[in-house]
């Protein structure tokens, strides 16, 4: 799938060039100080005006009505940011027992030899590199979507989660079993999930949400913002208060940009794998004592014995586990508990 954001950074190269046209500032250079590549003015489609297949990548079909009060949009179907928004729970942020490691990436999901980072360069790519052995790229050029710089070496670009993997953990991956962290990590099959950008950028953003941090080229604000509203729809990640109230002010100057509706799996897996409610009277679950939840089982909550529990008295499957594993959770002991 062509990837929309490849035109939204030439759109922004373009702004970058007309400013620094006006002001007589130098070419853009990237991070280590070497001078990208000149941003050419051509369409390498050969169809339509930058600013047309801008508009059309975002909005080239009408958006549906709200789902508020009704059935969710159909899966593909065009929404507003607004109406993005407004599907989105409400919800503070907790960041207790993050890993980055609990998001396993980058994979080789079809085994051709390139990984997640390697199929997002060459999909994005606006003049497409040579594939090498183990899968190295070379001849490519690249256009950063957050600044609109250029690049030919692939190495000086980062692959950013649109969504951070922290900021995912903080709104709802806690819960999640680790295959849907894994699919989160490493989502290709949504567009606007997954882009390459320099490294300058990437890190500037680290793991902020759109209340603290927007991309310096102004022309990438309103699609970076549907692309975040988007994945979080996707994954059915919440919102903090803060992070939707800037995102309602900012949205309002995106009112003609509309986005897909593409819920990520079935509807089952749609909010992963809750946590075992606690009781008033102070318990943890099926079996509780009355004790906390067991350090053993980091990313969910199961109290330690007595009783011992077995796979099938717990709701949770594929979950981190320590030592000593007093449940025995993890029979052939590879660190996962309850494997599916």
């Amino acid at each position: 799938m062509k990837r929309p954001w490849l035109w939204f950074g030439v759109a922004a190269a373009v702004v970058v060039l007309v400013a620094l046209a006006m002001s007589g500032a130098p070419t853009p250079i990237s991070r280590s100080g070497t001078p990208g590549s000149e941003l050419g003015s051509s369409n390498p489609s050969g169809s339509g005006s930058l600013a047309t297949l801008t508009t059309s990548a975002v909005s080239s079909a009408s958006a549906v009505p709200s789902p508020a009060g009704s059935t969710a949009p159909s899966p593909g179907a065009k929404v507003t940011l607004a109406q993005l928004l407004g599907m989105l729970r409400i919800a503070p942020e907790d960041r207790t027992g993050y890993q980055r490691s609990l998001f396993v990436h980058w994979i080789d999901a079809d085994g051709d030899g390139c990984d997640t980072r390697h199929e997002v360069l060459i999909e994005e790519a606006i003049v497409k590199p040579r594939i090498g052995a183990r899968c190295a790229l070379t001849g490519g050029r690249w256009i950063s979507a957050y600044d609109g710089l250029a690049f030919t070496d692939p190495a000086k670009l980062q692959i950013d989660h649109v969504v951070p993997l922290a900021e995912a953990w903080d709104s709802g991956a806690s819960r999640w079993t680790a295959d849907r962290r894994m699919r989160f990590a490493n989502d290709l099959d949504a567009w606007f999930a997954l882009i390459a950008v320099s490294a300058s950028t990437n890190e500037s953003k680290s793991d902020d949400d759109p209340a603290d941090w927007l991309p310096p080229a102004r022309a990438d604000e309103c699609p970076y913002l549907g692309s975040w509203l988007a994945t979080k729809v996707r994954w059915d990640l919440a919102v903090d208060r803060r992070e939707h109230d800037a995102l309602a002010t900012e949205i309002r100057d995106c009112p003609s940009t509309t986005m897909p509706y593409l819920p990520a799996g079935t509807a089952g897996e749609r909010g992963g794998e809750l946590p075992t409610p606690v009781p008033s009277g102070g318990g943890a679950g099926p079996g509780a004592s009355g004790s906390a939840c067991d350090p053993a089982y980091p990313t969910v909550c199961i109290p330690p014995p007595p009783p011992d529990l077995d796979c099938g008295d717990i709701p949770f499957r594929n979950f981190k586990v320590l030592a000593p594993d007093p449940h025995h959770f993890d029979g052939d002991h590879d660190g996962i508990g309850c494997e599916t």
